[in-house]
């Protein structure tokens, strides 16, 4: 398909390429390769890199023809309700990692990735989560594709260990900085392993994302019946605090002696993808989450309305993260003081993800078993 020539960048684009930031597509389904879309936001310097998830797949597959061709050649294959998703969700990934090759081509691997996720009834089961990861990763058969693992149950073992068979890993349902700590130290100790057994630390790499949509809404919500006087002043900041912090460890990291040695062996950062999954979310609150969220190698996810009206938009005002540990820990501090201890929180939001995500899968077997 011929694209259309890239129309003058936005200020907002402008801004943000020059402050080291990276935006994904958030709700990537089939209906996005069919019409075009995708190749023409890759084409226009939109998006980088693209996150296939249960909820966005459920909703094309109930709303429109896009997956009707393959639902009727599987339905003709002896093959279990769940390799059928496997194999929906394969394709889907296949074709975006086509599309955004030349994208991770020309950035040596720092873009041009694709995020899809195993069935999250796994999330308990170490040994099932890994070979049905490396199985996924190894049918879609392209060096740009993330296995999309959460932190709860097993979800860190099990990506040190896809992080040592050199497959990379997209860490998700990270709310606080203490979860994040432990998303780096698998990063280290997987590329360790890998190196170890004599693979080149760049061959595989990881990412991280934060939803901070649901973080603050989670706090806030607490905040609403806090009998604290400070409460209503704190609300909205819970999500900014836990990101400044996150970005100070993240930059943390990089100078430690155990990334030093990774690094002059070839590995790549582990980068932060900043995230919100709140449905629906509307542009305006994509591009609000965005301003608020500006630093160098970072990375946003959006939905294309978003990333459309970003196109049009005149900018934003620079680094917000960068050097704001201390007023983060102030609001960490006065959260704690009215009765809101994040990283407690944070256990509670995993397990609110994790049932999100069991309940879009499901109604995508639903839609499968129904062909």
């Amino acid at each position: 398909m011929t694209t259309r020539p890239r129309s003058k960048r936005s200020g907002a684009l402008d801004q943000l390429v020059a402050e080291g930031v990276g935006l994904w597509l958030d709700d990537y389904h089939r209906g996005w390769l069919t019409d075009g879309s995708l190749e023409r936001l890759v084409a226009d310097g939109l998006v980088g890199g693209v996150v296939s998830r249960p909820a966005a797949v459920a909703r094309a597959m109930s709303g429109t023809t896009a997956y009707r061709d393959q639902l009727n050649r599987l339905s003709n294959v002896a093959a279990s309700a769940e390799e059928r998703v496997y194999a929906l969700v394969a394709e889907d990934a296949r074709a975006a990692c086509a599309t955004l090759e030349p994208v991770f081509q020309a950035t040596k691997g720092m873009h041009g990735w694709v995020s899809l996720g195993i069935a999250p009834r796994l999330a308990t089961d170490a040994e099932a989560m890994l070979d049905h990861s490396r199985q996924l990763a190894e049918m879609v058969d392209r060096p740009n594709v993330l296995i999309r693992i959460p932190v709860v149950g097993r979800g860190l073992a099990v990506a040190g260990d896809l992080l040592a068979h050199r497959v990379s890993v997209h860490v998700t349902s990270v709310f606080s900085v203490q979860r994040y700590a432990q998303a780096v130290d698998t990063y280290f100790r997987g590329l360790e392993r890998a190196t170890a057994d004599g693979h080149a630390a760049s061959t595989v790499t990881s990412l991280v994302s934060l939803d901070i949509g649901h973080l603050d809404a989670g706090v806030d919500a607490l905040l609403a019946g806090s009998a604290d006087p400070c409460a209503a002043a704190l609300r909205g900041q819970a999500g900014v605090a836990t990101a400044r912090l996150v970005y100070h460890r993240y930059e943390a990291s990089l100078g430690c002696p155990a990334w030093r040695s990774l690094v002059a062996g070839g590995a790549r950062p582990q980068r932060l993808l900043w995230t919100s999954e709140n449905a629906p979310e509307s542009p305006r609150a994509a591009l609000d989450r965005v301003e608020r969220l500006i630093a160098w190698m970072t990375l946003h996810a959006l939905p294309r309305t978003a990333l459309e009206v970003l196109d049009r938009s005149t900018g934003f005002h620079g680094d917000t993260l960068s050097g704001e540990q201390g007023s983060a820990c102030r609001v960490m501090d006065a959260l704690e003081r009215a009765g809101i201890v994040v990283d407690l929180l944070a256990r509670d939001l995993e397990a609110a993800v994790a049932e999100r995500e069991r309940a879009a899968w499901d109604r995508i077997l639903t839609g499968v078993q129904a062909c």
